[in-house]
């Protein structure tokens, strides 16, 4: 049995109620381990603060190759308005009133003081959204945070990002081809190389998050919880209780089976004014928000089926992701 994800100490007595940052990679069923959390008593739910913010420094970098996106808000204004509006070419209405939401800064200052009196907080982010460059935007160990990796066999994780790339994302977002990105062939489609490159960090989201694990380690949380989600979805009854002691949260059986109606998400904090109907993440998370449950998946871990692209990936891969599973959390 791992003993992998010790609870975060408490010895000040400033954060006896739990706050979990879950890390993932694309296509991890994340988003619906999010809404699962969501009914823990008393949850307060960020999505993805920290990825949006690496969007923007993205978004600003295509319309202005020879300057770098603002850090912080204040004197900066004009700036984030203008991102926020490029950012909202895919359907998103971006909350004016929280242009802050795209700066790391206030992201850090955020996390580092976040009300003791707020019975739980979980925070989901993807980690290509803190390459390297950006550790240091990360909370420090006194915020209280205990770090969550969630992974997933890569050759499940990227055919299922490479359909949805194929079937959704790329051809009905009407910014694709104004920053180079032209409409997919599925048979010569490269999930990696045709997708525009970021300004920092990498696209392979299993690189990232292993940066960010190793870094994570040796700084803020010696012992990160890992989690595969398969095993999550084959086993919840076992999986969960494990996970919420790992991460010192309550648990309850309503973590197995909750309602499945979305509107628990217009009570997720984001720099979207409306998560849920917004048009983007619709296209990502449609049916996260509306599970009730954890299912096993049909998708295989088989490399028999897969294209040429996702083989070559995933041989970049995995020995990423087999360091992170041999030490991740088991029944």
């Amino acid at each position: 049995m791992s003993t992998n994800g010790s609870p975060p100490g408490n010895d000040d007595g400033k954060h006896r109620n739990p706050r979990v940052m879950m890390w993932c990679v694309s296509r991890s069923v994340s988003t619906a381990m999010t809404k699962c959390m969501s009914f823990v008593e008393g949850a307060e739910v960020w999505l993805e603060p920290y990825y949006t913010s690496k969007a923007a420094d993205d978004t600003h970098h295509m319309h202005h190759p020879d300057s770098s996106f603002p850090l912080e808000l204040e004197g900066n204004e004009d700036s984030f308005r203008e991102t926020a509006i490029n950012l909202a070419l895919g359907g998103d209405d971006f909350d004016r009133d929280h242009l802050d939401l795209l700066s790391p800064v206030s992201l850090k200052r955020i996390f580092d003081n976040l009300d003791p009196a707020k019975k739980f907080v979980f925070i989901k982010d993807l980690a290509l959204g803190m390459p390297p460059s950006r550790f240091p935007y990360l909370p420090d160990r006194s915020s209280g945070i205990k770090h969550f990796f969630l992974i997933r066999h890569p050759v499940k994780a990227y055919k299922s990002l490479r359909k949805c790339l194929l079937n959704f994302i790329l051809p009905s977002d009407p910014a694709s081809e104004d920053v180079g990105i032209k409409m997919p062939d599925e048979k010569t489609f490269h999930i990696i190389k045709d997708i525009p490159s970021p300004r920092e960090g990498t696209l392979y989201n299993y690189q990232a998050i292993h940066e960010l694990w190793s870094h994570i380690r040796k700084t803020v949380d010696k012992d990160p919880v890992i989690v595969d989600i398969d095993e999550v979805l084959e086993n919840p009854s076992a999986m969960m209780p494990r996970l919420c002691n790992a991460l010192a949260i309550p648990y309850s059986k309503s973590l197995l089976s909750w309602d499945a109606s979305s509107d628990v998400v217009l009570k997720w904090k984001s720099s979207c004014s409306n998560v849920r109907d917004s048009p983007r993440y619709a296209m990502w998370f449609t049916n996260a928000f509306k599970s009730s449950c954890f299912k096993a998946s049909s998708t295989t871990a088989s490399l028999d089926d897969a294209t040429d692209d996702i083989k070559e990936v995933v041989e970049k891969e995995m020995p990423f992701y087999e360091e992170m599973y041999n030490l991740r959390l088991t029944i």
